[in-house]
């Protein structure tokens, strides 16, 4: 189903809990309220995330699932930076403080004669919205709250990848003991899942981030990082220093698409088109935007870096980047003489929505297609 527009997809396991929560409750009607409260609670808290998004250029969609939900991102023209990311992650408790706000509201200030039967739900609703809310806000991974604080610490931090992992660490330790001191034992199971999950992520680190060859690239490829041009270190550095090392280790750590799209600035200042085509490939890469990639396919066919071009551009392509990338690959493979390909590719721009195929035509690359007759039904044909 879709709600505002955005794709919401409800899994088994969500009913499964909401039902298994509920019967606490002792009766069937609190067992109702309360898997209606939480649907409307998680649901809220996911469209913020996802509107948001939206809001952003991405594509976004829902998944309620288990003990919550998630808001994911397709590949699309949308770009993003470590603010835009921040934002994403707070708009979730946003959203539930807002909807708080008209159930307070409703609660003070209508009889509860008047609502009968819908003041115990608001109730529940508005207590269950808020709670939720404030906790989202702790600095603990995977919290939004965490994620925020992981983002800003690797913003400012980005020589020690362990300092969101030691927050949560932290955070997690203290909350436990504090937790069952007052009996909210579901926070304290959160906050031991939190603290083994931080704990092993902190174990994984090496000590150091130091060159290494690229672990994630298919079929065992090697990576090989070092910086080139303008982003070369300056003298006297250290190798610790090399900002291609850095901001791949900082993707490696984890990889969104914040880091990712930093990666993909950084490697085409590089001229490094093969080895990033090499890293989106990768398990990691597939949280690449499409359309940053897009743009990375261009500049590596105007740097004449023809094959990592292809290799970028079908990764945009598949990942929803549209006509961007079709006319790249198109323009690719005709510098390829691979011209049935890149007549496909041409057709493709056109179904992608492009009404005017002239300066595709002038390519210098699609020269060798210029009196194709195919151009009078490719202008002519309807786009989709």
């Amino acid at each position: 189903m879709r709600i505002l527009g955005i794709p919401v997809r409800i899994e088994p396991s969500f009913l499964l809990i909401s039902v298994m929560v509920g019967a606490f409750g002792g009766t069937v009607m609190g067992m109702i309220t309360w898997m209606v409260v939480s649907f409307v609670a998680i649901l809220v808290h996911e469209l913020g995330h996802a509107l948001v998004m939206r809001a952003y250029g991405f594509e976004p969609y829902i998944v309620l699932h288990g003990f919550g939900g998630l808001a994911g991102r397709e590949g699309s023209f949308g770009r993003t930076s470590i603010w835009r990311e921040v934002a994403v992650s707070l708009a979730g408790p946003g959203a539930g403080l807002l909807l708080a706000v008209p159930v307070f509201l409703a609660l003070t200030f209508i009889p509860a004669p008047v609502l009968g039967g819908l003041s115990e739900l608001l109730g529940v609703l508005l207590t269950i919205t808020v709670f939720w809310s404030v906790l989202n806000l702790v600095p603990m991974m995977p919290l939004d709250g965490g994620n925020v604080a992981r983002l800003l610490l690797l913003r400012f931090f980005p020589s020690r990848p362990r300092l969101p992992y030691y927050l949560t660490i932290l955070v997690a330790a203290l909350s436990i003991p504090l937790s069952i001191a007052v009996g909210l034992y579901f926070w304290a199971v959160i906050c031991v899942f939190s603290l083994v999950q931080a704990v092993s992520a902190v174990r994984a680190l090496p000590p150091v981030i130091g060159v290494r060859p690229e672990r994630r690239a298919p079929a065992g490829q090697v990576v090989e990082l070092r910086p080139r041009e303008s982003v070369a270190p300056a003298k006297g550095a250290s190798p610790n220093d090399d900002p291609l090392q850095a901001v791949r280790s900082r993707f490696v750590r984890s990889p969104d698409a914040a880091t990712g799209t930093e990666l993909v600035e950084l490697f085409v200042a590089a001229r490094r088109f093969s080895a990033l085509a090499a890293i989106a490939a990768g398990p990691d890469g597939k949280v690449i935007p499409g359309g940053v990639l897009a743009v990375a396919a261009g500049a590596a066919l105007e740097a004449r870096a023809t094959q990592a071009a292809v290799d970028l551009g079908r990764l945009a392509h598949d990942r929803g980047a549209g006509a961007h990338a079709s006319a790249v690959l198109a323009r690719a493979y005709g510098r390829l003489d691979r011209l049935d390909e890149a007549a496909a590719w041409v057709e493709r721009v056109r179904a992608d929505g492009v009404a005017d195929l002239s300066v595709l035509r002038d390519a210098e690359e699609l020269a060798a297609l210029a009196d194709d007759p195919r151009w009078e039904s490719w202008a002519s044909g309807p786009a989709s």
